[in-house]
């Protein structure tokens, strides 16, 4: 074998443990899954009577499936605003390099390393109708006690907190690697010629953060389509299903209702969503 050859194929020969993994952990999952949505399989079963698009078709018929999707979306685009505003705001606030900053950010960081049935458990205790330390302390000073995870907006609104809260100091330490590959010469030059930190916010920082941003907004979109420990702990979609999102409701139809090809429906559902989503932000990265 030549040297010229072996420096083709010894490259290749490295990816074959990743795509090796990738193949089997991911890939293949992925295939069974979409053929296993076109079968009247069950666990025991296997994949049963073929039945084709039946499942897909079902879908819209399905109001838990809808009411979930329409709860997905709307806790996207809550938690994913939210995300982007605090993690930014954190990030410029803490971009300095000193003892009080570095404080604050293994603070905001904290919560990120949290195992998310952690997270639930302790704001279900914080926020508990009966026992919850936040309704004590309204009773305490002659309030009322709050419904927090009885009532469908509080619950909601308790939800998205707890998703934020857990969320945002990873995104704020990107913004920070981001912030600081601005050249500082930007900021001096900007000062000379009189321009406000507000003015150097929206004229320099912000569009300097223009990748990074849209690597967040993806980042913490796919994520927040794959919120289920939190929730599940906290409110288990309820009340009602007020808080039920999409992944929690193909686990529960794949596992509390043994349908797992209904559930593999829905997930391809799921996987199309994302990927277009992914699909235009990645576009308009380019673009931008």
């Amino acid at each position: 074998m030549t040297y010229r050859l072996r420096q083709k194929i010894v490259p290749y020969l490295f990816l074959i443990p990743n795509t090796a993994i990738f193949s089997l952990f991911v890939l293949l999952p992925m295939v069974y899954g979409l053929i296993f949505s076109l079968y009247n399989g069950s666990f025991v079963q296997g994949f049963g009577r073929f039945v084709g698009l039946a499942n897909y078709i079902q879908l819209g018929r399905d109001q838990t499936f809808q009411t979930s999707l329409f709860n997905t979306f709307w806790y996207v685009v809550v938690v994913v605003s939210l995300v982007l505003v605090l993690s930014l705001t954190l990030a410029v606030l803490l971009r300095q390099t000193s003892l009080g900053s570095s404080i604050a950010r293994i603070g905001f960081y904290l919560p990120v390393i949290l195992s998310p049935v952690i997270v639930g458990v302790s704001w279900r205790w914080m926020f508990s109708t009966d026992l919850g330390v936040i309704n004590a302390l309204l009773t305490e000073w002659g309030r009322t006690p709050i419904p927090w995870l009885t009532d469908v907006h509080w619950a909601q609104m308790v939800v998205v907190l707890a998703s934020v809260w857990s969320m945002t100091g990873f995104y704020m330490v990107l913004f920070i690697g981001g912030l600081n590959t601005i050249p500082p010469e930007l900021y001096e030059a900007a000062e000379i010629d009189g321009a406000t930190t507000r003015q150097q916010f929206w004229r320099i920082t912000l569009p300097l953060l223009t990748p990074t941003t849209l690597l967040v907004t993806i980042l913490a979109t796919i994520n927040s389509f794959k919120a289920f420990e939190i929730i599940l702990v906290l409110t288990n979609g309820g009340p009602g299903d007020g808080t039920k999102l999409l992944v929690q409701n193909i686990y529960q139809t794949a596992f509390d209702a043994s349908n797992p090809s209904y559930a593999s429906a829905q997930s391809v559902v799921l996987f199309v969503i994302l990927m277009l989503l992914t699909f235009f932000q990645t576009r308009l990265a380019r673009e931008n």
